[in-house]
């Protein structure tokens, strides 16, 4: 009985074939290292939820999903408080309207601030998922997250972490901006430019999507 364990065959030019004794076969035993992915601290999110009887008025092009738009009139007490203003500081007269709309949003989730402690490596991201996927499955919300991109270190904006994730201006404006950045595509720091942003619906697959390999 030959065991390729422990003999090796040897071919001969006879007729047949004899089979040699040797040192057991040595395998090469050490493997490849396998890298194991990089451990990556979690960051740390605040956010709260706006109820749309707490009427939080907001301005700007909103999509109707998030907003309802209102017609009010004008208090006696708003006009006499316009006209005290105008008289004090000189300024010009011009009649106020006696209706104006005013907008607010509709019950959905606000991130207030994010704390990651390192920069591209899908922390911050996998923290506004989580907010997206509480959003998704309360029956008010129904995946609306809206956050105020501000600058806080006094030198960057966190306007292009959240355009990139799929968060639009309600300015417009702002959008092409960030669209010219996008373009540019290369390592530069987003524009700093600061204002309300929204998760469109048709961009919260995108969010879910965004860096998986993260999670």
């Amino acid at each position: 009985m030959v065991s390729s364990t422990n003999y090796s065959i040897r071919i001969t030019q006879g007729s047949g074939s004899s089979v040699a004794a040797s040192n057991p076969v040595r395998f090469n035993q050490k493997k490849e290292e396998v890298k194991k992915p990089e451990k990556v601290q979690d960051a740390k999110i605040k956010f709260h939820k706006i109820k749309e009887s707490d009427k939080y008025t907001v301005h700007g092009e909103w999509a109707e999903d998030y907003a309802t738009k209102i017609e009010v009139e004008t208090s006696t007490k708003e006009l006499e408080k316009n006209m005290e203003l105008m008289n004090r500081y000189k300024l010009i007269t011009f009649k106020m309207p006696s209706k104006r709309i005013i907008t607010y949003l509709k019950n959905c989730y606000k991130i207030d601030n994010i704390e990651a402690p390192e920069r591209y490596k899908g922390a911050g991201t996998k923290a506004v998922q989580s907010v997206l996927d509480r959003s998704l499955a309360d029956k008010d919300t129904q995946g609306r997250l809206v956050v105020y991109a501000e600058i806080t270190d006094g030198q960057s904006s966190p306007a292009g972490f959240f355009y990139k994730l799929g968060f639009r201006f309600v300015d417009k404006s702002m959008n092409e901006i960030m669209e010219e950045w996008l373009k540019k595509n290369i390592e530069t720091e987003a524009p700093k430019i600061t204002g309300m942003m929204y998760l469109p619906k048709n961009h919260i697959n995108k969010l879910m999507m965004y860096n998986r390999n993260f999670l």
